[in-house]
């Protein structure tokens, strides 16, 4: 993969993700799931059947309930908030950091088109994975991160079968852009043996190390709908691992006295790092109460026990004898449920309501602080308007995260303390046009 190529798709998944450094990942561990203005309040329901073209981002089965052809372009708006408690296991002293706090916007697109009477074609252009994390360079907690960001995009085509009126069957390829920058402070005095060991206190002499590098690597989706009566369907999607290895660069900022004092060490290398974003597993279910009252629910399992060590290889020692960094994480598969309701008032409007709960994958004997964050408690509500060959659909949510108390790492960086106060307001917005 050339330097060039992986250059301009990093301006491409920017440009597409606008990730502006926001204070906190949503979804269980770094995992994003609002790939749908609709399937905000009611993922279930689109994991089922296919409602609106962005139902393939949960099982692209569902297509086969879209004639002709179909265009919907969707955006959400993501602003969360909370902050991390420490406590100096030198000096006992407690600390609050705030992270800093702006706001997500994830666009998508979705194109759905008939080609048979049983064959349907869909692509879909979306996140699945991201995070933005980001802390003052003085913060107690520098030695573990003061900057993470991911930002990541699938391009995913898929053909879907109709094999009969009730079953339908899908596969794709996504191709996943990946990108990471990972960010923190080097006690460099500790280092030297001139005060203990990553004391939060203040230092003259950290060291800032910063870490950048992409990857691309394919994506099996697969899908199938199967409507069980007239009133019943169901829905299951799978979308594949994707091992990736993120090459790019290392980086050293040393104040002008370590420099001085060590001249040959923190010198500016490349690095490459293997790892996978895990399996996922969607299933959903749509019931049709009666005539205006739609019922749903589905569960996400995420088997996240295939981030278990980030290891990182530099191409050079930044000290000597120092050329990997390794951060166990040791992450357990998480599971998402999700219950939902729409009713339609007249043939061109509806509105829906939905909760989410949303387990956290993240071991607690390792947790730290590039990903800081617990179970989550979502709820939402959406409208929409539908006339002629036009949809539109407006969703809004509010999430609370719970409180996690953070067991003392020194010498990772990690501190006794708790995440706490986590929340956060979404607003979202699509259209689609028919043919």
């Amino acid at each position: 993969m050339s330097n060039r190529f992986n250059r301009f798709s990093r301006v491409v998944a920017t440009t597409a993700i606008g990730v502006l450094f926001s204070s906190f990942s949503h979804g269980a561990g770094f995992a994003l799931e609002d790939g749908s203005v609709r399937g905000n309040v009611t993922p279930g329901q689109l994991t089922a059947r296919g409602e609106v073209p962005s139902s393939l981002y949960f099982n692209p089965a569902t297509i086969t309930d879209l004639p002709g052809t179909q265009l919907e372009i969707g955006i959400t708006a993501i602003k969360p908030f909370a902050d991390v408690t420490t406590t100096n296991p030198y000096t006992g002293k407690n600390e609050r950091g705030y992270a800093t706090s702006s706001v997500w916007m994830l666009p998508n697109l979705y194109l759905t088109s008939q080609w048979t009477d049983s064959l349907w074609f869909g692509f879909g252009v979306y996140t699945r994975y991201g995070l933005g994390s980001e802390f003052k360079s003085t913060w107690a907690g520098r030695y573990n991160s003061t900057k993470a960001e991911i930002l990541s995009l699938d391009f995913n085509p898929n053909l879907t079968w109709k094999v009969t009126d009730r079953l339908s069957l899908s596969i794709g390829f996504s191709i996943r852009y990946f990108d990471i920058e990972l960010e923190q402070m080097l006690d460099a005095a500790g280092i030297a043996g001139l005060r203990r060991y990553n004391d939060p206190g203040y230092s003259p002499y950290d060291v800032r190390q910063n870490l950048h590098g992409d990857d691309i690597a394919p994506v099996l989706d697969l899908g199938l709908s199967y409507k069980l009566t007239d009133a019943l369907t169901v829905g299951f999607g799978y979308h594949s691992q994707a091992k990736l290895t993120a090459k790019g660069d290392a980086k050293w900022t040393v104040p002008p006295a370590v420099r001085a004092l060590a001249p040959y060490y923190f010198q500016d290398t490349g690095f490459h790092a293997s790892n996978f974003n895990p399996d996922k597993l969607m299933a959903g279910l749509a019931w049709d109460a009666t005539e205006r009252l739609t019922l749903s629910a589905g569960v996400t399992c995420t088997l996240w026990h295939t981030y278990d060590t980030l290891i990182i290889h530099l191409d050079d020692p930044m000290l000597p004898g120092r050329s990997m960094l390794m951060s166990e994480k040791s992450w357990h598969d998480a599971w998402r449920f999700n219950v939902g309701a729409e009713y339609a008032f007249t043939e061109n409007w509806a509105v829906r309501i939905g909760y989410t709960y949303d387990e956290s994958p993240i071991n607690s004997g390792h947790v730290d602080y590039f990903v800081p964050g617990d179970n989550r408690h979502l709820f939402a509500a959406g409208v929409s308007w539908d006339k002629d060959s036009w949809t539109f659909d407006l969703s809004c949510f509010y999430e609370v995260v719970d409180d996690f108390d953070v067991k003392a790492r020194p010498a990772n960086g990690v501190y006794t303390g708790k995440f706490m106060d986590a929340s956060g307001y979404s607003c979202a917005f699509s259209v689609v046009k028919r043919f």
